[in-house]
């Protein structure tokens, strides 16, 4: 494959990155840790030659890494980072990225040879099987790595119910690490608002999302050429939701270890009316609801055009400098606190990605040995942020303070770092990575972070493939992103009424109280693995 390049490559990826580490809420650490990576708890022995002689590492051979993922930004094991990696370990690596989302599920379906280790973000289900993979156990047995340290917490979350681990996701964070490491931070859902307009309106109050219509409203009477407020197509959902305290989609613990669908959260219907309000007022156009792309809602912002944006945590710090390059003369600023009465994140997911070693995987050692280093603390910090003290130093409050900019996707691929330490990503090292002092981004980061709600435990709540529950799960999501429309664009708040209650009618009859009686047991029965 050629390597991709260009804006709309980094802003799929960012995106991508983004959902699954917001999801997965990112694994906590301990700050006071030790950060040189040689001196790292985790670091395998496997590097070792069989005398154990240090500093000598064993020629494991090579291995090919298919990379599940089409838009992957790497698309070859060079740099000084996979260097020093393949040094460290005694391993080379093969790179093949996915031509599409089809090719993995062919090779499964087909019964194809596999490379060395599967790296996938979509198809655990048909990768957790015997038939299929060797379980991570099996592995560790053979090779005797006895100092491959996974936690029983993520031993739990991501085994299969009859107890087997063929993967951890990436990601992953118990609410315990996610409290102990106070600048672990994920990214987020954001509102920004031009800094000369609020100005000109001698900066009111903005606390709450009455404040925040209230300013819509002087917008809209003293500058009827822009649009008070786009949103990022789907973000209505995300930032909005979020302040309303409900989740996006998914199940949630309704009380008493009841599952509940999202749709039927009681405050639902309150966020529908919010958004429709602004529609109603003409705070929105009917043309946001359209739009496909973020670039649509952004370009609004850039061209001048628009007075706020509902999308992420960041905004103000990626599209000033855009808009300072564009020569214009206005600044967007992030607002920082949250603005709804009871605002909650929810992050139930597992992580994101897995690595997966197929039955037909030629060789086994170098690609266990592969992951487990790739696990540990040290693989970890050499492949997301390069090598201590050349290209990072921890600071004495226990964040990394960085040489290069490690936001810049060019440097990035040049250097090969970040995206492969993704592979394994306990979640420490990709979310210290974010805590940067003083910044906007990092404060709304730090807001989110107070109101977050980790259970990972629906993470396992997902039907399986062609059941009867995932039917019903997929055909209440498929009316749900039809009807909601008739919601959003209603003529009266008595009309979004009728319509959201018309939704919920419709949910019932596909079967929501099936998939929520399921959906409680399954529930339940992960919470039992962890007693």
């Amino acid at each position: 494959m050629k390597k991709k390049t260009g804006k709309s490559l980094k802003t799929l990826g960012l995106l991508m990155l983004i959902a699954s580490l917001l999801a997965a809420c990112s694994s906590g650490g301990n700050n006071n840790a030790q950060s040189s990576p040689s001196a790292s708890p985790s670091a395998p022995a496997a590097t070792q030659t069989e005398t154990g002689s240090e500093g000598t590492v064993q020629d494991l051979g090579e291995i090919t890494l298919f990379v599940d993922h089409p838009w992957w930004p790497m698309t070859e094991w060079k740099g000084k980072i996979p260097e020093e990696i393949s040094k460290r370990t005694g391993v080379k690596v093969n790179v093949q990225i996915a031509a599409d989302a089809q090719q993995l599920p062919l090779m499964i379906a087909s019964g194809a040879e596999m490379p060395d280790i599967v790296y996938t973000y979509n198809n655990h289900q048909p990768m957790s099987t015997p038939d299929i993979s060797y379980t991570w156990d099996e592995l560790i047995e053979k090779y005797q790595l006895k100092d491959f340290d996974i936690s029983p917490t993520a031993r739990a979350v991501n085994a299969t119910k009859d107890g087997s681990l063929y993967t951890i996701r990436n990601g992953f964070m118990t609410s315990e690490e996610l409290a102990a490491c106070d600048k672990c931070l994920n990214p987020g859902q954001g509102l920004s608002v031009r800094a000369d307009i609020m100005e000109a309106l001698g900066n009111p109050k903005l606390e709450t999302l009455d404040d925040y219509l209230a300013i819509l409203g002087q917008v809209k009477e003293k500058y009827p050429d822009l649009i008070p407020a786009v949103i990022t197509p789907g973000e209505a959902g995300s930032y909005l939701r979020i302040q309303y305290g409900v989740p996006r989609f998914g199940f949630y613990n309704a009380g008493g270890d009841q599952a509940k669908y999202y749709i039927n959260h009681p405050e639902q219907e309150a966020f529908y009316l919010y958004v429709n309000k602004l529609y109603r007022e003409g705070y929105i156009v009917a043309e946001n609801f359209t739009w496909q792309e973020r670039t649509e809602a952004e370009s609004q912002i850039l061209n001048g055009k628009a007075f706020s944006l509902i999308n992420a945590s960041g905004d103000s710090e990626t599209l000033n400098p855009r808009l300072e390059t564009d020569g214009k003369n206005f600044r967007m600023a992030q607002v920082i606190k949250n603005l709804g009465a009871n605002p909650k994140v929810y992050a139930n997911s597992i992580g994101w990605s897995g690595m997966y070693v197929p039955k037909t995987a030629k060789n086994t050692e170098a690609a266990i040995k592969f992951i487990q280093y790739m696990y540990s603390t040290e693989g970890q910090r050499l492949a997301s942020w390069g090598i201590e003290g050349e290209d990072w130093t921890m600071h004495a409050d226990g964040y990394p303070v960085f040489n290069f900019d490690s936001k810049d996707q060019d440097k990035q691929v040049q250097m090969g770092v970040v995206w492969w330490g993704i592979l394994a990503d306990k979640g420490e090292t990709s979310s210290l990575q974010r805590y940067v002092p003083d910044s906007a981004s990092t404060e709304v980061m730090m807001e989110l972070k107070k109101v977050t709600e980790v259970d990972s435990l629906f993470g396992k709540v997902v039907p399986s493939a062609d059941s009867e529950e995932q039917v019903i799960q997929v055909n209440i999501d498929n009316m749900i992103k039809n009807e909601e429309m008739k919601i959003y664009l209603a003529k009266s708040e008595e009309d979004a009424k009728a319509a959201f209650k018309a939704m919920l009618d419709k949910t019932k009859n596909i079967g929501i109280e099936r998939l929520e009686e399921w959906a409680t047991k399954e529930y339940n029965e992960a919470k039992a693995l962890m007693k």
